[in-house]
């Protein structure tokens, strides 16, 4: 039963089931497209080395490589350091804070691996690919005065981006569509229920009225019987 009656509400908003979704997708869409800024992010990255050569032993080149993956972990709160952004800001004559370029910044390792990634995100996608190559440029520089090493480089330089990372315009409008359909089927179900309410109640009072027409019944015939006696 309370299946066929969500059925017949779905069906008494079957334009709405239709309706609201597509509304729903092309406000998505005028507001990603029209409203929202979109966000760009740009990639450098780097690489820790001395890399061993087979000419080593075996120990010495596992030891060479385990040495890399912790530097590079090192290098990245390097990085991450505001020593690092207020060199970048400085430098480039930037108007921003320090806080306002850590917000902007991503950095991570790649795994187990040397491998260092810089990012930056920005509503521009020149400033963007500055960034993530400034801050890799005054990381190298960092490293040379304050570690006196030379064995980390940049061998992926970022470039600005054609297309924003942020909002992803299809997601956007996919999530649009579910949440109107979803919508519907809410309002559906509370139909359904509040329709259920209604008729639970109107039966309740039958059954009521019914028993107490009885009761009623049953009384008179009592009273009929005390009389005749």
């Amino acid at each position: 039963m309370r299946a066929q009656g969500f059925l017949k509400a779905l069906n008494e908003l079957k334009f709405a089931v239709v309706l609201v979704p597509v509304l729903a997708i092309i406000f998505s869409a005028v507001m990603s497209f029209f409203v929202l800024t979109p966000v760009y992010r740009s990639s450098t990255t780097l690489m820790v080395f001395k890399q061993p050569t087979a000419a080593e032993p075996y120990e010495v080149r596992i030891g060479a490589i385990t040495l890399n993956q912790k530097l590079v972990k090192t290098y990245s709160e390097l990085a991450q350091s505001t020593v690092v952004y207020e060199e970048v800001i400085k430098q480039n004559n930037l108007n921003m804070t320090v806080e306002e370029l850590i917000s902007k910044i991503t950095v991570e390792v790649l795994g187990e691996t040397e491998l260092l990634r810089i990012s930056a995100n920005s509503t521009n996608p020149t400033l963007s690919a500055m960034l993530a190559n400034e801050i890799a440029r005054i990381l190298l520089e960092k490293v040379a005065e304050f570690m006196v090493l030379d064995n980390i480089q940049i061998i992926n330089t970022a470039s600005p981006p054609n297309k924003p990372v942020w909002p992803n315009h299809t997601l956007n409008m996919i999530l649009a569509g579910v949440i109107g359909l979803l919508l519907v089927v809410g309002v559906a179900l509370l139909r359904t229920n509040i329709r259920n309410s209604r008729e639970n109640n109107d039966s309740e009072l039958i059954m009521q009225a019914a028993n107490q027409g009885e009761e009623f019944h049953l009384k008179s015939e009592i009273d009929l019987d005390g009389h005749k006696n």
